[in-house]
């Protein structure tokens, strides 16, 4: 009794494991397409990475092989959201890595069951938990190079707002004394909140417009971006305005700086979707819906009454 007992408690948390990883992923999967979720590339892989925790924990299957492919399944649902994060992709291929690693080293066992691969899911659990350790830590890697690039009375630019940047720039504000020039990168003119939280931590900051960075960019020593991606042949994914920067650069010989985790290095490039791809966001970034609908009834007036209008084309097929 106490053996049907433990089954019957088992297959229950079983259930309640499944309906929890559907829950986790159709929420994740449903504001990635939204872009509600972090815009900063850390939190987002720790977002994914906690997702996959669940997905592992929720697989029933008897096998190595049955959790590989469950957490694959749960993995291109997360990547075919929004195939331009490649911060998810990574995370993907890392945790199937880690499982794949850690079924190698029990593949001499041969030992199979639901008890064994209980074993197996707290072992890659544990595992993939260092994973998200790793990935508390990438920022403060990142910024801990800061004084060795950044010296003293140069003039830096940076384009848009990024916490990594501002991070960086914050570090080497501690025991370094340079100026600041940072592009307003429209049309989310994340560059004025940055150049403002900058100025209040004592760093001489500019703000400027995209238009005149090939103008600025003469006097200035280094350029730092931040990266959303970088695909295997180098490229950088980043904000809409770093290529113009990174060519004003190349045009006055100054160095570009690329801030980018371990976690954002993708295996993609040329030839993959994902390398051509844009993402096209909301015209209501550039200009609200409300004054397009002010727009409207001068539109409509023109085309009923104005040349080539409606009255016009039907008095000719009268006559």
């Amino acid at each position: 009794a106490r053996t049907e007992g433990t089954t019957t408690g088992s297959r229950t948390m079983g259930r309640h494991g499944v309906s929890s990883i559907h829950a986790a992923l159709d929420d994740f999967v449903t504001k990635l397409k939204r872009g509600q979720l972090e815009t900063n590339s850390i939190a987002l892989a720790r977002h994914a990475t906690e997702v996959l925790i669940h997905a592992v924990a929720a697989q029933q299957a008897p096998t190595t092989q049955g959790i590989i492919d469950g957490v694959r399944a749960v993995s291109k649902e997360m990547v075919d959201a929004r195939p331009l994060e490649l911060v998810v992709g990574n995370m993907c291929r890392r945790v199937l890595h880690i499982i794949r690693e850690e079924a190698d080293d029990r593949a001499d066992d041969g030992e199979e069951g639901h008890d064994v691969m209980r074993a197996f899911k707290a072992e890659v659990i544990e595992v993939i938990g260092e994973l998200v350790d790793e990935l508390e830590s990438a920022q403060s890697h990142i910024t801990g190079h800061a004084l060795e690039h950044i010296s003293p009375q140069c003039v830096v630019l940076t384009s848009g707002g990024s916490d990594v940047v501002e991070a960086f720039l914050r570090e080497a504000n501690r025991k370094r004394k340079f100026q600041c020039v940072v592009a307003e990168g429209a049309p989310t003119f994340g560059g004025h909140r940055l150049a403002k939280r900058l100025a209040d931590a004592g760093i001489e900051c500019t703000a400027t417009s995209d238009a005149s960075v090939f103008a600025v960019m003469s006097r200035v020593n280094v350029v730092v971006l931040a990266a959303h991606g970088v695909f295997n042949n180098g490229g950088v994914f980043t904000k809409g305005g770093g290529l113009s920067v990174a060519l004003a650069a190349k045009k006055h010989s100054v160095p570009v700086i690329v801030l980018a985790g371990l976690h954002e290095l993708s295996p993609l490039g040329p030839g993959d979707r994902e390398f051509e791809m844009n993402d096209l966001l909301s015209p209501a970034e550039v200009i609200d819906y409300t004054a397009l609908a002010d727009c409207l009834p001068a539109a409509a007036s023109f085309s009923a009454g104005g040349p080539g209008g409606g009255g016009g084309g039907g008095g000719g097929e009268g006559g």
